[in-house]
């Protein structure tokens, strides 16, 4: 009877340590590599070295997401994958696929109002593809009028394809004052 006990014990331990991590346990990993390499990347001199460097922390997140789907960890890996396709690797039409994965996955997740938006203002403001940020942006809008950004996305959609210079009145522009000399210190005693 003691050599069963002592195997169940031996296997259960043996077994827990086989298995697979926990989904915050992922996460935990995934987030100090993404910590570590988002200090690296600010001291990197080649940027063309930032794929190399974020790729294994973006696999780190789609192990998590493979491996616990329905965790809450997942659905916030699956939107930092987005994040680092846009903000730290600055690859727009991956960023948007990213992005759009996110929604059909969390429709009724927390960010899913930012990624339909970000869809729309990557397409308009980086690949400039105005057919495809306006149909995203309309996309938000019909699910989304209440959204903090619903009005970004209205002036993003009557501005769409304008340049700046467009968008500022003339008048403004011309009104602006113009530097001032600095003026000079009295002339006083020494």
């Amino acid at each position: 009877m003691k050599t069963l006990v002592c195997s169940v014990v031996f296997a259960s331990m043996f077994f827990a340590g086989c298995s697979k991590p926990t989904a915050e346990e992922y996460f935990a990993r995934a987030q100090k590599s993404y910590g570590l390499v988002q200090r690296q990347a600010d001291t990197l001199k080649n940027q063309q070295q930032l794929p190399d460097l974020f790729t294994p922390v973006m696999a780190e997140y789609e192990e998590l997401i493979s491996q616990h789907p329905a965790s809450k960890e997942a659905e916030t890996a699956m939107f930092l994958v987005a994040t680092i396709q846009n903000n730290d690797l600055h690859q727009y039409q991956p960023a948007i696929d990213a992005y759009r994965r996110y929604v059909q996955h969390y429709p009724e997740g927390k960010q899913a109002p930012l990624a339909m938006f970000m869809m729309g203002y990557l397409y308009n403001n980086e690949l400039r593809l105005l057919d495809s940020a306006a149909s995203a942006y309309k996309r938000f809008l019909e699910k989304y009028p209440n959204s903090e950004m619903a009005a970004s996305a209205k002036f993003e959609l009557e501005t769409l394809g304008k340049s700046p210079e467009e968008l500022v009145p003339k008048e403004v522009v011309a009104e602006k004052p113009s530097p001032k000399a600095p003026k000079k210190a009295p002339k006083g005693k020494k």
